[in-house]
């Protein structure tokens, strides 16, 4: 019983140790990507598409 007392408690210590240690790295991680380059911030155009002429239609435009 004690032995296997003994055997959980290492073993939790040890498991707490090694996720305080990948914390930290990943800390470093995001630390080092602040300068990365951010992706593009796109706008809707309200006005587009322009009317078609000849009383044309475009149809669904929703993957464009």
């Amino acid at each position: 019983m004690h032995k296997r007392n003994l055997t959980f408690g290492i073993s939790l210590v040890v498991a707490i140790t090694v996720l305080a240690c990948a914390a930290e790295l990943v800390d470093d991680m995001a630390a080092n990507q602040d300068g990365a380059t951010m992706a593009p911030m796109f706008e809707v155009d309200p006005f587009w598409p322009k009317p078609l002429p000849n009383h044309w239609i475009q149809g669904a435009t929703i993957g464009v």
